[in-house]
């Protein structure tokens, strides 16, 4: 149960607007959370409050992103339109997902937020694509596609429409 005053949702989306920004521009291993505070107008403790260290913050701001991206309006999006959502998303924040995939090997805790705020939804995005086959090889196809994605992504190699058309091919023999 939390104590104190409850957070102000203005100042917390200035502060993850803040760290999003700055970490777009500076990179993740030059932004403190000082630098945070200071762009959102906020107190540093605040940010020590709300959260249990900048990786945290970053992850968390970056889920903002993602959840606000655009999404197709379709009733059952297609594997393939959901396949090239999730690249567009990694390959626009590549460098912080590597930066937060790297830190999160050395941070527990934020190694379990990663895999539960982006990892698992994106996961459940291409399970719901893949409803019509049998539960074992829809987990296969998603299991492949993921880490397709994620290795590409921590290799900084493209996630680009050729790729999109390879993965897909892996999965159709499935």
């Amino acid at each position: 149960m939390r104590t104190g005053r409850p957070r102000d949702e203005r100042v917390r989306l200035a502060i993850l607007t803040a760290a999003q920004e700055l970490v777009l521009e500076k990179g993740y291993a030059a932004v403190t959370t000082a630098d945070v505070a200071a762009r959102a107008g906020a107190g540093k403790q605040t940010i020590y409050r709300w959260w249990p260290g900048k990786g945290a913050l970053v992850l968390d701001a970056f889920s903002e992103w993602v959840s606000q991206a655009p999404r197709m309006s379709r009733h059952k999006p297609s594997l393939s339109s959901t396949l090239v959502e999730f690249c567009r998303g990694a390959a626009e924040a590549a460098p912080v997902l590597r930066a937060l995939m790297a830190e999160a090997q050395f941070d527990e805790d934020l190694h379990r937020r990663l895999i539960a705020q982006l990892v698992r939804p994106r996961g459940d995005e291409l399970r719901a694509c893949l409803a019509d086959r049998r539960p074992a090889d829809r987990e296969l196809v998603v299991n492949v596609l993921s880490g397709l994605v994620w290795q590409r992504l921590m290799l900084n190699e493209p996630l680009d429409a050729r790729f999109v058309r390879f993965a897909l091919r892996v999965v159709q023999r499935i």
